[in-house]
This record gives structure tokens, C-alpha cells and sequence, in this order.
């Protein structure tokens, strides 16, 4: 129609919308898009789907990947009224980084006025407030009042009776299932926040479309993720927006400070980078402070290290700097950071220490472990999950003896995997003996293992044969400690028969918690999926060791350059389902038992109870003491259970990462899968609801009861 006319509109500092001005209806086409005066949120093409003389169907798309489907529908009084029909974050669809935030109070509507954001500060502020104990103590009080004299008696039964809708949210809110997913799309530039109850995308923001990668950060080094005061934890909804833009002779760090729950954006700058960056460290204080706007300031701190030894803060303010005292000084010697250059295969472990007299910091090696870049190449590297809670520090055995856990908070796993030249070089032929003491040493443990006949096989005099293993290893997980820089253990595997499919890109997942270290990988030679087993140990207490008179002499800190390196558990199981992606529960006080979760080829994501993957599983019939503990005999197979898949029916296409969270209440855990065309988030339950009840569960019988006790 020629009366048709859609006009581009820009609002609130580079805010930017589609309207119509000649339609009634629906008004905005494309929902507004927040992130500076880049064009990435703007309309770039209409995409005719239906017409005919009344209506037509138009899909709008913008550069910033958002697709909005309206309908147009003309009307005898010569007007013409729009309906948004859908609205699809196609951002969506390429996750590569996700941040889990608590509801924790109402969100505040983005606004750049200055009374909008002095109240969003002050709603903040109240909200940390309410979560102390004595103010929740003092809520309950006011509740309770309200309840026998102000006639909320009658409604508060009601409202037990008959869980509504209002209700449900409420609980969801105050048993910490209400989250908000901080999503990053890489590849689409953008920055996703989506409520994971209600389903729909709260706000987006428009990263700078020409950085050559970004990130966020949250959270710090030494802060809970379930801090209840919003001291870097998932209450604290201040974050980072990072974009690294490299020039033709210098590259910027583009950052934003943002609200989580709003995506109102606090500050932002642009701060020079003179050497590339090779670590982001998070930072960010132990006590809460107010937002300070006028400074470009930001309660959130990034801590880079970059390839030349040096060191700069984002914000770099001087309250940055003062962060980065107090986490210097929150280490017994010091704040270690690492770098790892995957081109070089060097891991190198510093401390960092502010120069006298100056405002910039300095870095000293304290190790280093090289990874050789001709033999081997650097596949992945895994951390463990910051801010975990742990529930005891060993594990009770059958017999009532203590196994004590190697918890070290500096440990990192390398995968590396052997390259083509190399993996030929060390290969021998079929038929041959090897002469490379290196392969034996890896493949069979000593380069002079012999292979025994049976009693009375050989000759008198005769010794036993030397038999060559022709299965040369290709696949290594070393553990590093990142404050020392040494290998505490290392372990090889044999996944391929030809150097030529070590040219085919090689996916190895892998999820550290407490002392365990789940890794899988595809092997060629028997076409299924491995699963990797490590459990770190510092050693066992006898049932005995330990009594009101006597105890083992123990350290009470952990020192990376001090203290033993781990006794290690290991086995290798199977699964009949290639793995994309792994995860593992997370709950409130880590009581309940841990589940991993794996992200399979079928577009299913299953869960493992932990103990189908202890090591320590035997491989004879079970002994009174392991049946006491919970051990089941060695099976070589992981089974696949139906009723233990999150999933379900739904397919889940494509996942690159598991992320998890903990809720208020201690038997559930929050399950976000993301990095495909899908995003998929569940509630799961390790233990079973053991603290919650059911909603099936009868509220009227309970009612009833209630108040035949009270006319009682």
C-alpha cells in the first residue's frame, strides 16, 4: 500500500526503534536496543511472508539479529492497525557465555534520567537491606501483626488452599527460582538478558560490532556466588561488558558497567591497550558500595594481564586500584594470576604487587611449565566452578574411616593432544619394537614391562618375551597448579590408530568440582565415547585415628608451594552417546548429592548420579563395608536413564556449555544449557524434594486441619 510507512526513530542516547506512525496497534516493530550509536539495532530488511488485498505479513530483521513478524491489516475507515504477531532473539541462538543473577526485588525500567537512577540505587540498596537477618526477623514480626489484627488471617488461609499464580511467583522469588540469565553472543555482538521462569527476553544490548571478541565479567576471586549480600555473589546484578577492538596500530578495551536485571548501563569508556590480553581476572570488593556515576566508576573490577608482563584495571580509577589492594592483601602471599599461550604452549604463573610510589602494578614469574607446541597442542583448559560450596572436606567410608579430599583452588586442567609429526615420530610401525623409551614410558608406565607366561609355559633359563604396544598415546590431561606453575599429575590416553586423524578438530569437555575431574573424548580405535575419571586425595584417617584424646596432626591452610602433590583415583568408563557438553548441580550448602550432566549427540541433555562414576567402583562382588557406603560393582558402560533426563522430550540442539546455579532451598538445583540454537533451562532435584513440597500436594486437607486445631 503506498500510504504504508515505517519511520526509524532514535531516543535516550543511540536507543534506537522502528514506529508506525500511520498504523494503530502494536507501535514498535523492533523492540528498543541499548549499547551506544552503532546501527546494529536497526532495521536491515523486510521479509514478506503472506499478503493479500486486507492484510499482509511482514518479518522485520535488524542487523543486531532481532526478528519481529507483524501483521498489517487495512480497515474500511482507512487506517491501517498493526499486530505484532512474534519476536525471536536470533542472538539466541550463539551463546557463549552465560551469568546467572537472583530477582531478589522488582526491576527498575531503564532511564538515563538522574532521579531514575538515584531511585533504582536506593530500590538496590533496600532490597540488600531486606536479605539481613535482623530486617527479615523484623518483616516476619510485621507479617505476623498483619495476620491477627489487620484480618489477613481469613486470606492467608485462602492463599494455603489454593496455590495461585501470584503465589507461585512469589515462591519462585523467595525460593530463589526466579533467575536471570545474562546471556553473550559472540558472533551476534550482543548481550541477552532472559528471565528464566517467565521465559521472555528482559532487555539486549548492543556490544561494538568490530571487536574482535567479548566477555563478561562478574564476581570476584575470593567472593561466594551464594553471598546473601550481594557482595560479588548472584545478588550482586553490577557486571562488566567488555569488547576488545584491535586498530591498525593500537588496539581499545570497550567496557560498560551494567545493571543485570535492568541493562541500564552505569558507566562506560574506552581504555588503550598497549600488548594483547592473555587473562581477564574478576575483582571486586568484600564490602557493598554505592554506585559511583559520576566518576566512571564501577563496583565491578577487571584485572588484565596481558602478554608482556603487565597488568591494568578496568575501570582504571582509583577505586579500582584500591580493589586491587585489598585482594593483594586478602592473599596470605599475595595475588597469583596465570597466562597460557596456546601458540607457544607456555603456562605462566605470576604474583602481582603494586610498584612504590606509582599507580600501575607489576608482575613477577614465579613458574612456568611449557606444553611443547611440536609434540603436543593445547586443546582445552578447564577451572574449577568459582564460589562452590562444599559440604565436607572428606568422604566417609564403609568401614568408618576418612578419605581426606585434595581441594586445591588453584588447579587447572590442560588438555593437549599429540600433534600429527609427532604422534608418527613416536608410532611404531606394526611388527617392530619400539626404541623410544618416551613411548613406552607413557603407553605402558616403565620402558621395560614384560609380559609374563603362565607357570610352567617357558623353557628352564627362559625369561618372558618383550612385546611392543603399538597403541602409542595421544591424548594427555595434565593438572597445574597455577600458583606454582608445576604438573601435580598427568595422565594419557590413546584415541586415535593414524597421525591423520589427529587433523580432525577434537572435542574434550571438561568439568571440575571439589576433587573430582570429569572429562570426555571421542576414541577412534573403539568408535564410542570415553568418559574420564580423576578424583584427588591427600590421604585417609583409620576409623581409630581420631578420638577425644588423639588426632592426626593436620595443616589448616592450603599452600600451592608447600603442601604434597594429590594422590589420584582414575578410570575410564563408557557411553554409547557422543557428548557435546558437561555440567554438574549446584545447590545452596552442596548437602545434597552431585549430579553431572552431559550434553549428548541426540540433542538430550542426561544426568549421572556421582556415584555410577566413582573410581573407586570395584570390580569384584561388593564387600559389606562398600555396600555400607554406597558403591556399586564396576560396570564398563554408563547407563543412559530415561526418567534421569532433564530434557525429556524436548531435542536441545548443539550444546557447547552447562552452567548451573543454586536456589534458596538446598534440593534444587538450576540448570541453564546453551551455546546451539536452543537454550534450554531446567529445575532439577539431585536428592529429590526432601525441603520442598510438591504442587500436588493437598493445601485444602492441610487447611482444614488447621483450622479444626485452631476452633480446638
Amino acid at each position: 500500500g503506498g500510504d504504508v510507512v515505517a519511520m526509524p526513530d532514535a531516543f535516550n542516547d543511540g536507543q534506537t526503534a522502528w514506529s508506525l506512525k500511520t498504523f494503530d496497534g502494536d507501535s514498535s516493530i523492533v523492540p528498543s536496543t541499548r549499547g551506544g550509536t552503532s546501527s546494529i539495532g536497526r532495521n536491515d530488511r523486510a521479509h514478506l511472508l503472506e499478503c493479500s488485498p486486507e492484510s499482509m505479513t511482514v518479518a522485520f530483521t535488524t542487523t543486531g539479529g532481532m526478528t519481529t513478524a507483524f501483521q498489517f491489516e487495512a480497515s474500511s475507515s482507512g487506517t491501517t492497525k498493526a499486530t505484532k504477531l512474534w519476536t525471536s532473539e536470533e542472538a539466541l541462538g550463539s551463546v557463549s557465555a552465560a551469568v546467572f543473577l537472583d530477582e531478589t526485588h522488582a526491576m527498575v525500567t531503564p532511564s538515563d534520567s538522574q532521579e531514575a537512577a538515584v531511585n533504582a540505587d536506593y530500590e538496590e540498596e533496600k532490597a540488600l537491606r531486606n536479605l539481613q537477618f535482623s530486617s527479615r526477623i523484623q518483616m516476619q514480626l510485621e507479617s505476623l501483626k498483619e495476620g491477627i489484627f489487620g484480618g489477613g488471617l481469613l486470606s492467608s488461609l485462602k492463599s494455603m488452599a489454593i496455590m495461585s499464580d501470584e503465589k507461585k511467583a512469589e515462591r519462585d522469588i523467595a525460593f530463589g527460582f526466579a533467575k536471570v540469565a545474562v546471556l553473550l553472543s559472540e558472533n551476534m555482538h550482543r548481550v541477552v538478558a532472559l528471565d528464566t521462569m517467565k521465559r521472555n527476553v528482559i532487555w539486549s544490548m548492543n556490544l561494538h560490532s568490530g571487536a574482535s571478541w567479548h566477555k563478561i565479567v562478574h564476581g570476584g576471586q575470593f567472593i561466594s556466588l551464594n553471598d546473601p549480600h550481594g557482595n560479588g555473589g548472584v545478588n550482586d546484578h553490577e557486571m562488566l561488558a567488555m569488547s576488545h577492538i584491535e586498530g591498525a596500530s593500537s588496539s581499545s578495551v570497550e567496557w560498560k558497567c551494567v545493571d543485570g536485571l535492568s541493562g541500564r548501563v552505569f558507566s562506560r569508556d574506552t581504555s588503550p591497550v598497549k600488548a594483547s590480553i592473555s587473562q581477564i581476572v574478576p575483582l571486586r570488593t568484600s564490602s557493598h558500595q554505592p554506585h559511583l556515576h559520576d566518576s566512571s566508576g564501577c563496583r565491578q573490577v577487571a584485572l588484565l594481564v596481558h602478554s608482556d608482563n603487565t597488568v591494568s584495571v578496568i575501570p582504571d580509577t582509583a577505586r579500582s586500584r584500591a580493589i586491587v589492594d585489598e585482594a593483594v592483601a586478602a592473599g596470605k602471599n599475595g595475588l597469583f594470576v596465570h597466562s597460557i599461550d596456546k601458540h607457544t604452549g607456555e603456562f605462566r604463573s605470576q604474583i602481582v604487587s603494586r610498584k612504590a610510589g606509582s599507580n600501575s602494578f607489576d608482575l613477577v614469574t614465579v613458574g612456568t611449565t611449557v606444553f611443547d607446541p611440536s609434540q603436543e597442542k593445547i586443546v582445552n583448559v578447564a577451572y574449577p566452578r568459582r564460589g562452590e560450596v562444599m559440604q565436607s572436606p572428606s568422604t566417609v567410608l564403609g568401614d568408618e574411616s576418612l578419605l581426606l579430599k585434595y581441594l586445591n583452588p588453584h588447579l587447572v586442567v590442560v588438555v593437549t593432544e599429540a600433534t600429527p609429526t609427532f604422534f608418527s615420530e613416536m608410532k611404531p610401525d606394526a611388527g617392530e619394537e619400539s626404541t623410544n623409551g618416551f613411548y613406552n614410558s607413557l603407553s605402558t608406565g616403565s620402558s621395560t614391562q614384560q609380559m609374563r607366561k603362565p607357570l610352567g609355559a617357558a623353557k628352564p633359563g627362559e625369561g618372558p618375551p618383550n612385546v611392543a604396544n603399538t597403541a602409542a598415546p595421544s591424548l594427555f590431561v595434565s593438572l597445574v597448579d597455577s600458583v606454582s606453575g608445576q604438573i601435580l599429575h598427568r595422565v594419557s590416553h590413546s584415541h586415535v590408530d593414524s597421525a591423520a586423524e589427529l587433523l580432525e578438530a577434537t572435542n574434550v569437555p571438561v568439568v571440575v568440582s571439589e576433587n573430582w575431574v570429569i572429562y570426555t573424548f571421542f576414541n577412534q580405535r573403539t568408535r564410542r565415547t570415553d568418559v574420564g575419571v580423576l578424583t584427588l586425595h591427600e590421604g585417609m584417617i583409620d576409623k581409630n585415628g581420631i578420638t577425644a584424646f588423639s588426632a592426626p596432626e593436620q595443616e589448616m591452610t592450603f599452600s600451592s608451594l608447600e603442601s604434597a602433590k594429590p594422590i589420584v583415583l582414575s578410570r575410564t568408563f563408557g557411553l554409547a552417546k557422543a557428548v557435546s557438553a558437561l555440567g554438574v548441580t549446584s545447590t545452596k550448602a552442596g548437602i545434597s548429592s552431585k549430579q553431572f550432566m552431559f550434553a549428548t549427540g541426540n540433542d538430550q541433555v542426561i544426568s549421572l548420579d556421582r556415584r555410577f562414576l566413582d573410581p573407586r567402583r570395584p570390580n569384584g562382588d561388593l564387600k559389606e563395608s562398600e555396600k555400607m557406603e554406597g558403591l556399586m560393582k564396576y560396570a564398563p558402560m554408563l547407563p543412559i536413564i530415561p526418567f534421569l533426563t532433564p530434557s525429556h522430550v524436548h531435542e536441545v540442539s548443539s550444546v557447547q556449555s552447562i552452567s548451573s546455579s543454586s536456589a534458596h532451598v538446598e534440593s534444587q538445583s538450576l540448570v541453564l544449557a546453551y551455546g546451539g540454537p536452543d537454550v534450554f533451562f531446567s529445575r532439577v532435584s539431585p536428592s529429590k524434594g526432601f525441603d520442598l513440597l510438591p504442587d500436588d500436594f493437598n493445601r485444602g486437607l492441610l487447611t482444614v486441619v488447621v483450622v479444626g486445631l485452631l476452633v480446638a
